[in-house]
Order: C-alpha cells, then sequence, then structure tokens
C-alpha cells in the first residue's frame, strides 16, 4: 500500500512521467506487482547479493523498486515510463521515502545508531 501512495506522489512530482489514465491504477499496478513479484526480484537478487559480499544489500531496495517500475511499464498500458533516467529517478524517490518512512515508524530498529548508550567493559 506504501507503494501505491509514494508512486502517487511520484508522479505528480516528476513532469516526465505520463499515465494515460488516471494515476490511480497505475500506482495500483505498482503495488500489486510489487506485492506479487516483489519477493521474486529479491529471491533472484539475493545471490549476487552474498557474492558482492554483501555490497549489494545498500542499493538492494533501489533494485527492487526499479525492476517493478520497469515491470509495470511493460505490462500496464495506461502507464508509460518515457526514458531511463525518469526509471532510474522514480525507483530513487520511492526508494528514498520508503527508507524514510521506515525509520520513522521502527525508531528502535535504528536507536542504537542514533542514542549510543554507556560504554560496555565486558
Amino acid at each position: 500500500m506504501m507503494s501505491f501512495i509514494l508512486f502517487v506522489i511520484a508522479m505528480y512530482w516528476l513532469p516526465t512521467l505520463i499515465a494515460i489514465v488516471r494515476q490511480a491504477p497505475s500506482a495500483l499496478g505498482v503495488a500489486v506487482l510489487n506485492f506479487f513479484l516483489g519477493w521474486l526480484v529479491k529471491v533472484a537478487l539475493f545471490v549476487p547479493a552474498i557474492l558482492t559480499l554483501g555490497l549489494l544489500f545498500l542499493i538492494f531496495p533501489f533494485l527492487v523498486n526499479t525492476v517493478m517500475l520497469w515491470l509495470t511499464d511493460k505490462l500496464l498500458r495506461g502507464f508509460e515510463i518515457e526514458g531511463l533516467g525518469t526509471l532510474l529517478l522514480s525507483a530513487a524517490i520511492i526508494t528514498l521515502v520508503t527508507s524514510a518512512f521506515h525509520i520513522a515508524v521502527h525508531p528502535y530498529v535504528y536507536r542504537p545508531f542514533m542514542q549510543p548508550g554507556p560504554p560496555r567493559w565486558i
């Protein structure tokens, strides 16, 4: 559902991202594809991530969002991305906003990095 909201926002901000019909069906298409096929892309990219000693995990969400947007472009008639630059910019915006929401919703996960506690001597 977050993909739906983020994609609607991205469609208003990027002038080269054209939707022939309204933005909601296209955004819903991205959300449905991400829900059903996102795990498949994550599984396919897991082995290369391990082979790069985990460095690929830093850009893993960006790659998944890029593939999902590209698949939506190819599968939906009412959704068109004009070029590679627009595709990468849209995926970057969605990835950054999703990461910000994740940090805001789950602050306890990132607390050790934000507020260090007393030194431990054991």
